[in-house]
């Protein structure tokens, strides 16, 4: 794959999450093993599993979705063997959630590096403000 593929298919993982397509995403560009690991540390190990755990969120926690929006994207070569490049994504978050019964408003960024092997998504990273419940 060449960067300009990666970018076409960039520019249509970043549509579907701009309009709340994440599933859609999750089926066409990442691999059946992919790996997710959240910003508190949870790793997530396959795409049904990952599948799985994006229902949750979207079904049982989401109250309210108001914005997804990229803020920049960067894609690096990389230069560990088992990738063939690395994506690097600002976006800017604003839902709203339920967590252990309290609703909680969360505007952030949230940083994803994606990590890509033979045109598609094997392992991503997400760095966001961790929701504590006090």
């Amino acid at each position: 794959m060449t960067i300009e593929e990666l970018q076409i298919k960039l520019a249509d993982i970043n549509h579907l999450v701009e309009t709340f397509q994440t599933s859609v995403a999750l089926e066409k560009y990442y691999s059946d093993d992919t790996v997710m690991i959240e910003g508190d540390g949870m790793i997530t190990s396959g795409k049904e599993n990952c599948r799985q755990g994006r229902e949750i969120f979207f079904q049982e926690m989401l109250v309210e979705f108001r914005e997804s929006k990229l803020i920049s994207q960067d894609i690096a070569v990389s230069a560990d063997k088992n990738y063939d490049f690395v994506v690097i994504s600002n976006w800017y978050n604003d839902y709203t959630v339920k967590v252990e019964g309290q609703i909680i408003d969360s505007k952030s960024n949230q940083i994803s590096i994606g990590y890509w092997k033979d045109g598609l998504v094997v392992k991503e990273s997400y760095n966001y403000p961790v929701i504590t419940v006090v």
